[in-house]
């Protein structure tokens, strides 16, 4: 047998296979796709365009099958529950590991810093 040709009996050789999927299917995936961005900080305007782009092909799909009425409505609900958190990130200036200071608890660094910045001085250190 050729290097390159396949193998007819090899079990490692990709198979595709088509399944069967109905609207039911298809507006379930569109929960998963808006749940899924929406935890990720995505906002509506985000979250139908990613269902518009014809790159994301699950989601695309869907869009296609459902229209755009369907996949608003679930975006809103999805936002609704999952797009009401967001994080931020805090940067003092001072690394964890920083250990030639002379406070050692990263605590303390950090209310001491809140405090300069409080009094408009800034965090230097």
């Amino acid at each position: 047998m050729p290097f390159r040709d396949p193998d007819p009996t090899d079990p490692n050789m990709l198979v595709g296979v088509m399944l069967p999927a109905d609207a039911e299917a298809s507006r379930d995936m569109a929960y998963v796709f808006a749940e899924e961005f929406a935890r990720l900080g995505y906002d509506r305007g985000q979250l139908l365009g990613l269902f518009k782009t014809p790159f994301y092909g699950g989601a695309h799909g869907a869009y296609q099958q459902l229209g755009e009425t369907e996949i608003l409505s679930i975006i809103d609900e999805c936002l609704n529950v999952w797009g009401q958190a967001k994080f931020w990130i805090l940067d003092f200036g001072f690394s964890i590991k920083d250990e030639s200071s002379e406070i050692s608890d990263p605590q303390s660094k950090i209310a001491n810093l809140k405090s300069k910045m409080e009094e408009g001085g800034g965090s230097d250190g």
